[in-house]
């Protein structure tokens, strides 16, 4: 367990902060969660063995989506589900960006930019990929959205797990290069659909004071057009059985993990952060607590924004069928014991009496009927 935490944090210092900063009702929804969770304000459970009665009594978590804490259930529950659609072939990780001159407009527009960049990576990637110039099929695609940086400064881009090979026809096509397309091909045509969709949603966007009609906005964009915009594609990540891991790690992550605060003193917040521009190595910065959680809570997610999309042969109205047809043309299905083996990673919880793993739950939310 973490010797800081982001809770401390809010606990601490976050009276302070919110006397001196507006916070958006999303936010406030967060930072109160963490701040109580796992603490007697949410109330608690009682869970009792059902093989020999014992009882256990916890505190109730919050199971925020942007709580360090609640994310490791979250991440194994979806591990498990998503095991049983990895195929056996090789799969790509592709990340898009956007250049920091946008930023201004993401913040206060972040549903729709945040949709943009979901619409505009996932088209790029299909069209490219069913070109017979590339692959010539549709692929599957896992997307996950990101907002931050390794210092939690905004830094809007999407993760993309793509199959190394797709359907046409019926049929299977497999990718026998190390690489889908060309990136300079791809972050070309992502730039043209991204902005075309930007331009399309002026009307719905709020803008700042220097941005205000379509003749500034429009002037504001021209020099992105020759900009280089940032998009990545890794090689194949070895084993299938590594492909849904490395995705959940992403998939769950939130802005900062509780094990890279180093340290909380006076008012301020030393955190680990790994310096790509140096090499990768992991250095610390040391900032104010302010600044943490101005920083922290600039990533909040939109109410009832999906982070995890899914395009392609794994779109969630056809995936099903679309699976099943992929695992009969490449003539080779993942054991059992390999889905088996996903499951006996996760750590369960076992009676220390008589070590059942079955258990009834009973939840209260009023503290003072405990009478432990």
């Amino acid at each position: 367990m973490s010797k800081f935490t982001i809770q401390d944090i809010f606990i601490n210092y976050g009276d302070e902060y919110i006397k001196n900063h507006k916070l958006s009702n999303e936010q406030w929804k967060v930072f109160n969660a963490i701040r109580n969770c796992g603490t007697k304000e949410l109330g608690y459970h009682i869970c009792t063995c059902e093989e020999c009665g014992k009882e256990y009594f916890g505190f109730n978590s919050c199971r925020n989506r942007h709580c360090p804490m609640c994310q490791n259930y979250a991440r194994e529950k979806w591990i498990q589900k998503e095991a049983s659609y990895l195929l056996d072939t090789k799969y790509f990780h592709i990340i898009t960006t956007v250049p920091y001159e946008l930023n201004k407009i993401f913040l206060y527009n972040k549903k729709i930019l945040y949709n943009i960049l979901f619409k505009a990576t996932s088209e790029a990637i299909l069209e490219l990929s069913e070109d017979p110039k590339w692959l010539g099929a549709k692929v599957g695609i896992t997307s996950i959205l990101h907002t931050w940086g390794q210092t939690m400064e905004f830094h809007p881009h999407i993760h993309s797990i793509v199959t190394g090979g797709g359907l046409k026809n019926n049929k299977w096509v497999s990718c026998d290069k190390d690489y889908l397309f060309k990136v300079q091909v791809l972050g070309s045509l992502f730039r043209g659909k991204f902005l075309y969709y930007l331009k399309h949603e002026f009307n719905n966007l709020a803008l700042k004071e220097d941005i205000n009609d379509i003749k500034s906005f429009n002037k504001f964009l021209e020099p992105l057009y020759n900009k280089t915009w940032i998009t990545y594609i890794e090689p194949p990540k070895g084993k299938t059985e590594n492909v849904i891991e490395y995705v959940g790690r992403y998939s769950f992550r939130v802005a900062i993990s509780n094990k890279r605060i180093k340290n909380i003193n006076n008012g301020l917040v030393t955190f680990e952060y790994k310096d790509y521009k140096g090499n990768s190595k992991i250095k610390e910065m040391t900032i104010t607590a302010e600044e943490f959680i101005r920083r922290f809570l600039m990533h909040v997610l939109p109410d009832n924004f999906t982070k995890i999309k899914h395009y392609g042969i794994l779109t969630n109205r056809n995936k099903k069928n679309n699976i099943r047809l992929c695992k009969l043309l490449i003539s080779k299905i993942l054991t059992n014991e390999f889905i088996s083996s996903i499951s006996r990673k996760f750590n369960k919880f076992k009676c220390e009496k008589c070590g059942s793993e079955n258990f009834t739950y009973s939840f209260q939310y009023d503290i003072n009927r405990l009478s432990v």
